[in-house]
């Protein structure tokens, strides 16, 4: 990859599960770990921490966004990747987290997304993070949620489902491959009934972003739950955000940028690089990682001179 582009993915990995449509946990596979089989693919009621790091690493990004990650996961993550991780907790956060780690990976139909997860930004060997420069932001704190609920802007139902779940962004000030520096973003927003709410998280995590850039290169990337056309994300383009419009029919899945040159607008790849083949008994069947798409964007980073 020459010098100066830095390729970045993000992934919301589905807390480690597979998540082909239509062939997923069923009565059998919750409690007796049966595989579900349709001639083509599996449903393995199981963690794919492996494959998921391996495809990650195949993909060779310099910036990796990654959602639904299950903590126990990011170790391996790691050490598959040889990538450094900035991460933080998302909820629901029930029991402590060792238990829930424990639990989840034993039967992940079972516990589905209630082992809490995290969102980690991964950073490779060309970039370096600057020391000290790594924070959360959480962008559904409760004390603006609970004015806005007394204000009637949210339900109490929509309360409750929102305030256990702590939506955060991850963010760092990373070196770029010819010395200028970039602040990077990872976010998973909330999946609200109401997409006043989504947009209010998507707007404090550019702010965020945008105010530790100072200015300068910034990525956002992540799972932002807002489909084309979302106020927010024309909000976003107004503010000089490139592909915060992306075209009709693309994904909730965003790379975000400002102050870096597009040399590829970010794609979703497809189904088939994030399938893998297993043996389910005598057979031999494919596994699709996650229900979501990896989205991949190549851009050019400034010199330092320019920066």
């Amino acid at each position: 990859m020459p010098a100066t582009t830095v390729r970045v993915v993000t992934w919301n990995l589905f807390h480690a599960r597979d998540g082909l449509p239509g062939l997923g946990a069923t009565r059998r596979s919750t409690w007796l770990r049966s595989p579900v089989d349709d001639g083509v693919h599996v449903h393995l009621n199981r963690k794919h921490t492996g494959p998921m790091a391996r495809r990650i690493a195949a993909w060779a990004p310099d910036l990796c966004a990654l959602q639904e990650v299950p903590t126990a996961a990011i170790r391996e993550l790691v050490a598959v990747t040889g990538m450094r991780a900035v991460w933080a907790p998302t909820g629901p956060l029930i029991g402590p987290r060792r238990l829930r780690d424990a639990l989840a990976a034993r039967n992940p139909d079972l516990w589905r997304t209630h082992e809490g997860n995290a969102n980690v930004l991964l950073v490779g060997p060309r970039l370096a993070i600057v020391p000290g420069s790594a924070r959360s932001v959480r962008l559904n704190p409760p004390g603006p949620m609970l004015r806005a609920a007394l204000r009637g802007r949210i339900g109490a139902g929509e309360l409750l489902r929102y305030l256990p779940e702590p939506r955060r962004l991850v963010v760092a000030r990373v070196r770029l491959p010819g010395g200028a520096e970039a602040v990077a973003g990872c976010v998973h927003c909330h999946n609200a009934r109401d997409p006043e709410l989504t947009g209010l998280e998507i707007a404090r995590a550019a702010r965020e972003v945008a105010a530790d850039a100072g200015g300068g290169p910034a990525v956002l990337a992540g799972d932002l739950n807002a489909r084309p056309g979302h106020p927010a994300l024309a909000a976003l383009a107004a503010a000089g955000w490139d592909h915060a419009a992306p075209a009709a029919g693309a994904g909730i899945d965003r790379i975000l940028s400002r102050g870096l040159a597009t040399v590829e607008a970010p794609r979703a790849l497809p189904a088939a690089e994030r399938e893998v083949a297993v043996r389910a008994g005598e057979r031999r069947r494919l596994v699709r990682l996650s229900d979501h798409d990896p989205v991949v964007a190549t851009l050019r980073a400034p010199t330092a001179s320019a920066g």
